[in-house]
C-alpha cells in the first residue's frame, strides 16, 4: 500500500512540474512554436476565404487547393490598442514586432483550422534590436524549444499575439443588408 501511495505521488508531483508546450492556440510541435486555431463558422468556404484574405496587405502568395489554402505571412504587426492594452502592458517585440511565416487553412464541416508556422520575427526586444527575420521559436521557448518560455506565457504577451493572428485569419461575414 505504501509503494502505491508513493507511486501515484511521484507521477503527481512529475505531471504537476511538467514542461509547458501549449498556450492558448500557440503550441512546441517538433521544436517550433506553432500557431493553430480552430473557428466555427457554417458559411466560410476557401473562395470567401480567399477573397478576405487578399484584402490583407500582409497576405501574399494565396493559393487554393482541393483541400485547402496555403499562403505567406509577411511582416504582420500586433495593434495592442485595438485589443485595449496600453504601451506598458504590452511587451517592447510586440510594439514593435513584424511577424511572418507559412499559413495553411483548411475546411471542415462548419469549422475551419488555420495553421501558422515557420514563424519568424523582427523587431525590438529591449536588450536587443532584430534586424533579420529570426525564428519566434528561439525566443518563446527554452531547452531547444522543448518548452514554452513563462516570460511568454501571458496575456499581455503569447496571448495578445494569438488575439491579433485571430484577428487577421478570422473570416469576417459582410452584411450587406443592413
Amino acid at each position: 500500500m505504501r509503494l502505491l501511495l508513493l507511486c501515484l505521488l511521484a507521477f503527481h508531483f512529475s505531471t504537476s512540474f511538467g514542461q509547458a508546450v501549449e498556450y492558448e492556440d500557440f503550441k512546441l510541435v517538433d521544436q517550433e512554436i506553432i500557431y493553430q486555431a480552430v473557428f466555427q463558422d457554417e458559411q466560410v468556404t476557401y473562395a470567401k476565404l480567399e477573397e478576405q484574405y487578399k484584402k490583407n496587405k500582409s497576405f501574399s502568395n494565396i493559393k487554393i487547393a482541393a483541400n485547402g489554402i496555403t499562403f505567406d505571412v509577411n511582416d504582420l504587426t500586433v495593434d495592442y490598442l485595438k485589443f485595449q492594452f496600453s504601451q506598458v502592458q504590452t511587451p517592447l517585440i510586440l510594439q514593435t514586432g513584424k511577424f511572418s511565416g507559412k499559413c495553411s487553412v483548411s475546411i471542415r464541416e462548419g469549422r475551419y483550422r488555420v495553421t501558422f508556422n515557420k514563424i519568424m520575427v523582427t523587431g525590438e526586444i529591449g536588450y536587443k534590436s532584430i534586424k533579420e527575420k529570426e525564428p519566434l521559436t528561439g525566443l518563446c521557448s527554452k531547452n531547444n524549444g522543448t518548452q514554452l518560455s513563462q516570460d511568454w506565457m501571458k496575456p499581455n504577451t503569447l496571448g495578445l499575439l494569438g488575439k491579433a493572428l485571430a484577428d487577421n485569419f478570422e473570416f469576417k461575414m459582410k452584411d450587406d443588408d443592413w
